[in-house]
């Protein structure tokens, strides 16, 4: 109703969705959506394509926000990009000369899933030591809760009401791990190395020109992206490295609805 009281019906050529996989893109299907409860094989393509009798496109969400970032933002121009959205969990997107890359069945790309500890923290896919354990926003909070079950107590944060505790952004724990406090310095530090360890497992293993992050971790700018680079360097191979350019995002939230909404008239084959 929204769409019909402010854009005359002729004017939109389709619509594009970034959704939670696992997806299978031909068919149009959300094979499971762990966030949205039943949804499981639903053929949400078909269901809009019948309702609204228009061109539905339906990519997995990190992919799009790194097809958003290479046409609109920091990737423009850029044909090798690798881009991790960087939340509450941390998934990812790959574009290889120029194309999105999907995989075998679609399910490429789980950037978040990527072992980087063998004995760390149980991820909630169920594996153990996943960079989703260490460096999303859930899996920094479930560490300083860790923590405080160990009797860790933080100097500047009041950790012990339980609905504070979730109120509590990422920034505030910054703030408070550069002001040198016990409980979040150690936890916060941590979460950018093993972000910077995977980053340079995927230098490594694909050689791209450019590394974008997007997400709410990003508003921390520079004091994110100088231990960053630091750590990737560190891992990275020189020759690989050296080309690089890891940034942040230049469409803060909205990579992934541009994303989507481009692969309407920008095809996924394109040098744009």
């Amino acid at each position: 109703n929204i769409v019909q009281s402010t854009i005359a019906p002729d004017d939109i050529i389709g619509i594009g969705i970034g959704a939670p996989g696992p997806l299978d893109i031909k068919k149009g299907i959300i094979n499971f959506a762990p966030n949205l409860p039943g949804w499981r094989d639903v053929p949400l393509k078909k269901i809009l394509e019948d309702e609204f009798n228009m061109k539905v496109v339906l990519e997995n969400d990190a992919n799009a926000a790194a097809w958003g970032e290479r046409c609109f933002g920091a990737g423009q121009g850029v044909n090798n990009l690798v881009c991790f959205t960087l939340g509450t969990g941390i998934g990812g997107g790959i574009i290889i000369d120029g194309k999105i890359y999907h995989g075998n069945n679609y399910g490429a790309a789980e950037l978040g899933h990527m072992t980087v500890n063998k004995d760390g923290p149980r991820c909630n896919c169920g594996n153990y030591g996943c960079l989703e354990a260490y460096s999303s926003a859930t899996g920094i909070k479930n560490r300083i809760k860790n923590r405080i079950k160990e009797g860790i107590k933080s100097e500047f944060l009041n950790f012990d009401d339980d609905k504070l505790f979730e109120s509590f952004r990422l920034k505030s724990i910054f703030e408070a791990a550069r002001k040198g406090d016990r409980l979040t310095s150690d936890i916060v530090e941590e979460a950018i190395s093993y972000l910077g360890i995977a980053i340079a497992n995927i230098v490594n293993i694909l050689n791209p020109e450019i590394v974008v992050l997007v997400g709410g971790i990003t508003n921390e700018g520079d004091k994110l992206l100088i231990p960053l680079r630091k750590e990737v360097k560190k891992r990275a191979f020189y020759s690989n490295y050296k080309s690089l350019k890891i940034v942040i995002g230049k469409l803060a939230g909205n990579a992934g609805v541009l994303g989507a909404a481009a692969l309407l008239w920008i095809p996924n084959n394109c040098s744009c």
